[in-house]
């Protein structure tokens, strides 16, 4: 079992926790199935906008967004990619599950806990992890669809001008509330996993936990996550360093005992990535600042034309470039994980300071109906030894 300190130096942790070929297998999984009905769905909005896909594709490569483009799409096409960002969120959501459960059970000692099980355990709590923010979301709905509805009965001459004057200590009230919902909901959205993960209850206890930390323990909460946003993207710096030294090593040796078709193809396999993720240069530059060039692209590849090189190199190249796609997907998983093991950490902590409970030595519902089904399964092989006894 994880021996906790229950303070921020347990969160510190999250980036060893997240470094695991398990936990990293169930968040490429689960990332991998969101992107690409996202991917589909984004392209197949630009299409019906008007768009020629190798236009769209030379544009935005493997990350399309209607957002910051600028110009005006029909409805049909902001559904579509409404669809897929919406898809993108609830597998991210059920991902994130998972890999918080596979983070508790490990935690607990479990060491034979597998992704399957992670899985399963996650899609059984699909509704909850949906749920608890969309209650939110809905709840803060209403409110604004009241307000809208005292503007309109505001508008009565005379009397609606009066009747809202009078009620105004009502309607801050009701707005301080609004802003309150507003921050449990992003609460609920980072702690949702976590939550459910550890706790295997439902929506309400993701809900209710999600008022209580907020309101009893807001600025821990808020320092624990500064702390696990800095520990994911110095995890996702680090491993993508030493990912970036085994290529430029591999490409020394192979393109000192190969020669030149090695050299081109490494150069327009690397030139075809960086066109694909062309719009993720400018996200890491200012992330990262002048640190970027250590892991990702520290220069432009410039492609040989396909007609000047063997075909058999031209091939090549694309399964270089989708190799090392399948890499920085690795990279991009442990980052993620890194962040979703350090908000399991924390909210183990914030709810030992709060309730005093250690969820490590907590025996949850999956635990007991496991041993269960070991008590009934011996009982069994007990009563078949004695019937041979007899016999």
């Amino acid at each position: 079992m994880l021996k906790l300190k229950f303070d921020w130096r347990d969160v510190v942790r999250a980036p060893r926790l997240a470094l695991s070929l398990q936990r990293m297998w169930i968040q490429l999984v689960g990332m991998s199935v969101g992107y690409l009905v996202y991917l589909a769905l984004s392209y197949l909005s630009l299409i019906v906008a008007g768009y020629e896909f190798k236009v769209a594709w030379s544009q935005f490569g493997l990350l399309p967004c209607l957002f910051g483009i600028g110009d005006s799409f029909p409805w049909i096409s902001w559904l579509l990619f409404g669809l897929g960002s919406l898809f993108f969120f609830v597998t991210f959501l059920v991902t994130n599950t998972a890999v918080s459960r596979a983070v508790y059970m490990t935690s607990k000692g479990n060491s034979f806990y597998s992704w399957r099980e992670a899985f399963a355990f996650s899609f059984r709590k699909l509704g909850s992890v949906v749920l608890a923010p969309l209650a939110l979301l809905l709840l803060i709905g209403l409110l604004i669809l009241g307000a809208a509805v005292v503007g309109l009965l505001g508008k009565i001459p005379f009397v609606g001008e009066i009747g809202v004057s009078l009620f105004t200590l009502v309607w801050i009230l009701s707005a301080l509330l609004i802003f309150f919902l507003v921050l449990v909901t992003f609460v609920t959205v980072i702690l949702v996993p976590s939550i459910i993960a550890t706790t295997d209850e439902d929506a309400f206890e993701a809900i209710f936990q999600s008022f209580s930390i907020a309101w009893s323990q807001p600025w821990r909460f808020l320092f624990y996550e500064v702390v696990t946003v800095v520990a994911s993207f110095l995890a996702l710096a680090g491993l993508a360093f030493f990912i970036k030294e085994a290529v430029f090593i591999l490409n020394a040796l192979l393109g000192s005992f190969m020669g030149a078709d090695f050299i081109n193809l490494a150069n327009n396999g690397q030139a075809l990535l960086q066109s694909w993720i062309l719009l993720a240069e400018n996200v890491f530059q200012r992330l990262y600042g002048d640190y970027v060039s250590y892991f990702f692209f520290s220069k432009q590849f410039v492609p040989i034309p396909g007609a000047e090189l063997p075909i058999s190199v031209t091939i090549s190249s694309y399964i270089y470039a989708l190799n090392l796609l399948f890499i920085g997907g690795w990279v991009i998983s442990y980052a993620i994980s890194t962040f979703t093991a350090g908000t399991t950490i924390s909210f183990l902590v914030l709810k030992y300071k709060k309730d005093e409970e250690n969820l490590l030595e907590r025996q949850d519902n999956e635990e007991e109906i496991e041993d269960d089904t070991l008590d009934e399964e011996s009982s069994k092989a007990d009563e078949q030894t004695d019937d041979e006894e007899k016999k």
